[in-house]
């Protein structure tokens, strides 16, 4: 016979197999609740804030005047060879108002300019031609990238600008203004930057004074059809 102990024992088992695994499960699932590495991954992430767009992008002034590409043609008569040349010249004037001076005055500056490079790109031409082996004597030039224009000035700044005005003109004294922004840069080229200064005392010896603050040069580049070899 077995004893009292015995059947409780036999009596306890068939009830641990049923509770220890689903106390086990019930002790899993606190766990996992109070553990933020099982936390839910569905949720939706909180958007992330903009960042402001501080990179402002080069702008055209509208005290700039472009201009159709010149083209012109050199020939040297002694070799006949050819060189055809393209210019993209942009006119920028000191104001505004000086925009519609140099439009109607345009295609008498245009002429000016041809007569100078038609003069300076013979030269040019010859010493390229003499120089250089057919198919090394072409040339390209794009003029520096433009300038971004400067951040708008704050009503503080504005307001500091027409106080210290006001002190100026207390004492007689005179400000001098900043100039008004330009988007080119200086140009590193020494042959480029003495033709865009020569340009520009041509454009300035036809135009009203104070009109033409600058002239550039933008991009350059040209073709000698001579240099072409013909395939066979």
């Amino acid at each position: 016979m077995l004893s009292r102990a015995t059947k409780g024992l036999l009596n306890f088992r068939p009830w641990a197999n049923v509770m220890l695994p689903a106390m086990m499960m019930a002790g899993l699932l606190i766990a996992t609740v109070h553990n933020p590495a099982y936390a839910n991954t569905d949720a939706a992430p909180e958007p992330a804030a903009e960042e402001p767009d501080l990179m402002a992008k080069p702008v055209i002034p509208d005290t700039v005047v472009v201009p159709d590409p010149i083209s012109l043609t050199v020939v040297l008569p002694k070799t006949g060879t050819i060189r055809q040349i393209v210019f993209n010249i942009w006119l920028e004037g000191t104001n505004k108002q000086a925009v519609g001076v140099i439009e109607r005055a345009l295609p008498k500056v245009i002429n000016a300019f041809l007569i100078d490079l038609q003069r300076l790109m013979y030269s040019d031409t010859l010493q390229r031609f003499e120089t250089r082996e057919a198919g090394k004597r072409g040339f390209k030039y794009s003029g520096p990238e433009l300038i971004a224009p400067p951040p708008p000035k704050t009503p503080e700044e504005l307001e500091a600008e027409a106080e210290a005005a006001k002190e100026a003109e207390e004492k007689g004294e005179v400000i001098v203004k900043e100039p008004p922004f330009t988007p080119f840069a200086p140009v590193t080229n020494r042959y480029f930057a003495a033709l865009q200064n020569k340009l520009l005392r041509t454009g300035q010896a036809i135009l009203p004074p104070d009109t033409l603050r600058s002239v550039q040069v933008r991009l350059f580049y040209d073709f000698w059809p001579g240099d072409v070899k013909k395939k066979k």
